[in-house]
């Protein structure tokens, strides 16, 4: 009877492990897989992209990148799935290698605590690992401003998106959204934020995440501060220039109540953004507060998850 109970938990418990491992027990930059997935990847980007091409070879460099980059590890671990002897087994190693929220968290609160020590150079080294942005140019409430951003978008690439698609279509949705993401950073990293080089894989990934990114917002849509997070998605999010990041900013800026958005520095180039809100800068103790509150969201939807699973169990 125990052993039938445990059987029928079994992914339950798998899942369980392998958010509790991604959590306390990271994987060190340098043993994990996708350190070199992003090298790979970064090597492929050196080549297929200049400024100078043209839109039309921009846009079909990209397609063709997703396609190899993508497509080709999945189809290798689906192959090497049919081989194992455990397969519950393997789906919780993916997920594993899959959730990378910790270091951005332990960043950012490195990043926190550097802004409260007044040491602004440190904060910023730390925040130029995060982005591409220029963070030499930021002063105290800038660094404050751009963490909190980089840390309420990239938790839903890192964490929340291939949880989810691990939970409603299996570790092979985890794994292709995850490489998809490791392939968007990569290109990041040479081509400027509206680059035609950035279109296809910018809404593929928009496209994957639509559940996640509903459901990420959902409990904050529901707070005290939910007249603000509507305004402020009609009025700011749905006129930013990449409207789902609008949206989470949008919300976070409300129950914050910080301004975040504004104009950012990209390899020496400004980019306009529009202002989202009317509240005051950030400050230090507003990163810990978004980490706070995305905490309270990743452990909700964590324990939704738990009970779904008992409740078809």
């Amino acid at each position: 009877m125990q052993l039938e109970a445990f059987s029928n938990h079994l992914e339950l418990l798998l899942l369980l492990t392998a958010v509790a491992l991604a959590r306390w027990l990271p994987l060190p930059s340098w043993y994990h897989p996708f350190t070199l997935l992003r090298l790979a990847f970064g090597n492929l980007v050196a080549r297929t992209y200049s400024p100078e091409y043209s839109s039309s070879y921009l846009g079909l460099a990209a397609i063709s990148s997703i396609a190899l980059c993508v497509l080709l590890p999945l189809l290798m671990l689906t192959l090497f799935a049919q081989l194992v002897f455990y397969p519950e087994l393997l789906s919780a190693l993916v997920l594993y290698f899959c959730l990378g929220e910790t270091p951005l968290r332990q960043t950012s609160q490195r990043i926190a605590q550097a802004l409260q020590q007044e040491r602004n150079p440190l904060a910023k080294a730390l925040l130029s690992k995060l982005a591409n942005r220029d963070a030499e140019r930021l002063n105290t409430q800038g660094i404050a401003k751009a963490n909190i951003e980089i840390l309420v978008l990239r938790m839903l690439h890192d964490y929340f998106s291939p949880l989810l698609l691990y939970c409603l279509a299996g570790y092979q949705a985890s794994f292709a959204y995850a490489l998809l993401w490791q392939l968007h950073r990569a290109m990041r990293a040479h081509a400027l934020p509206n680059s035609r080089y950035l279109f296809a894989s910018k809404w593929l990934l928009s496209l994957c995440q639509l559940p996640a990114l509903l459901l990420y917002l959902l409990p904050a849509l529901f707070s005290k501060y939910r007249a603000i997070a509507w305004r402020y998605i009609r009025n700011y999010g749905q006129h930013f220039y990449h409207s789902p990041s609008g949206w989470i900013l949008s919300v976070f800026s409300a129950l914050l109540q910080v301004q975040l958005g504004g104009p950012a520095y990209y390899q020496g180039q400004r980019f306009e953004r529009m202002r989202i809100g009317l509240y005051r800068q950030p400050e230090a103790e507003d990163i810990k507060a978004a980490l706070s509150i995305i905490e309270r969201i990743n452990g909700l939807w964590l324990l939704v998850i738990i009970i779904s699973f008992l409740f078809l169990a």
